[in-house]
């Protein structure tokens, strides 16, 4: 059975929450968060020093249905490119000059893993 679209929002937002607390202590400066365009998402935008860093949040509750970073997929990585681009436009930047990384936030129940540079 399905959870219903409201509980799954409110389960992907605190994913976002708890994985946006973990790297605030990490050192990261929040930019902002939920870019959306027609093309995709960002969840997370921060700083890293001079570098902008991209974050995907996946969340799993339980491993029986595999990893939240196997969620990961080649589709998403390019959807997020894209809306990256998007967004590097609205400030005037252009992404080929622009020091960036894609970072992955996967949470599988408890356990909290900080991929960089996926």
């Amino acid at each position: 059975m399905a959870i219903p679209q409201w509980q799954a929002k409110q389960t992907g937002d605190a994913a976002e929450s708890r994985a946006k607390a973990y790297l605030l202590a990490q050192g990261l400066v929040f930019i902002t968060q939920n870019f959306s365009v027609k093309t995709g998402e960002i969840d997370l935008i921060f700083k890293d020093m001079q570098q902008w860093v991209f974050v995907e949040v996946k969340y799993r509750a339980s491993k029986s249905h595999g990893h939240a970073a196997e969620m990961f997929t080649a589709s998403k990585r390019n959807k997020l490119t894209r809306a990256i681009m998007c967004y590097l436009q609205t400030l005037g930047l252009n992404c080929h000059h622009t020091d960036l990384r894609i970072d992955l936030v996967a949470i599988d129940g408890d356990q909290l893993n900080w991929i960089k540079n996926v």
